[in-house]
């Protein structure tokens, strides 16, 4: 092989390690956003709903002992705070996560993963039991209880929302993007050296000067 042949094989090679390169790095942001959008779009569901009426009904004393309810129902509205007060310090986790993200570097970013992903699963699967069946979470909230402190609580017209399937959604959201955090994140790349603060930038230059070199 001559020289000249030798030189176009090099920079055919170059040119492709570049490109795979180039590849994995935008694999890697693209990875990323999707993580943070996951986060943020998780934990602003859960936090909005949170404070969202998720069950309406009207509550009255029960019957003691086979007697006769004692008192007209109240009506009643029940937010995701009353019905799992947990959700909404979970869905602060969440956002948390989003700076963490890009605070961190590869390895460390797992360990912000890890809980972003515990945060997801348990906000779906307590707001998604809410969502399919409220009555066990109705009988035990605060409000229900000081209208009827018997343990026989008359429940009527009970009828739920959108409010917790959708913050079921943001659990779902959660949980994605923290794996996607746990598994992936170590493959990110940090900040590239480029993006240094201006202040760095002129002791580079008068150093440079000192070496002899022109850095112009």
């Amino acid at each position: 092989m001559t020289d000249q042949q030798e030189a176009v094989a090099t920079a055919t090679d170059g040119g492709t390690a570049t490109d795979g390169g180039t590849g994995t790095g935008r694999r890697g942001r693209g990875e990323m956003a999707a993580a943070v959008l996951c986060c943020l779009l998780g934990a602003a569901l859960v936090l909005f709903t949170v404070s969202a009426t998720w069950v309406n009904l009207r509550v009255a004393d029960g019957a003691v002992a086979g007697e006769p309810v004692t008192a007209a129902p109240l009506a009643v509205r029940l937010s995701g705070s009353d019905l799992a007060p947990a959700v909404a310090g979970l869905g602060l986790v969440g956002l948390a996560g989003v700076v963490a993200i890009a605070a961190t570097r590869r390895r460390g970013r797992a360990l912000v993963g890890l809980p972003v992903l515990l945060a997801g699963v348990v906000v779906a699967v307590v707001a998604g039991r809410i969502a399919a069946d409220p009555l066990p979470a109705v009988r035990v909230a605060s409000q229900v209880r000081q209208i009827a402190p018997s343990l026989t609580a008359d429940l009527r017209d009970l009828r739920s929302t959108a409010a917790p399937w959708l913050a079921t959604g943001g659990g779902v959201l959660l949980a994605f993007g923290g794996a996607l955090v746990a598994l992936r994140g170590h493959t990110w790349s940090a900040l590239s050296p480029r993006y240094q603060t201006a202040a760095a930038r002129p002791v580079d230059a008068w150093e440079a000067i000192d070496r002899g070199d022109d850095p112009t």
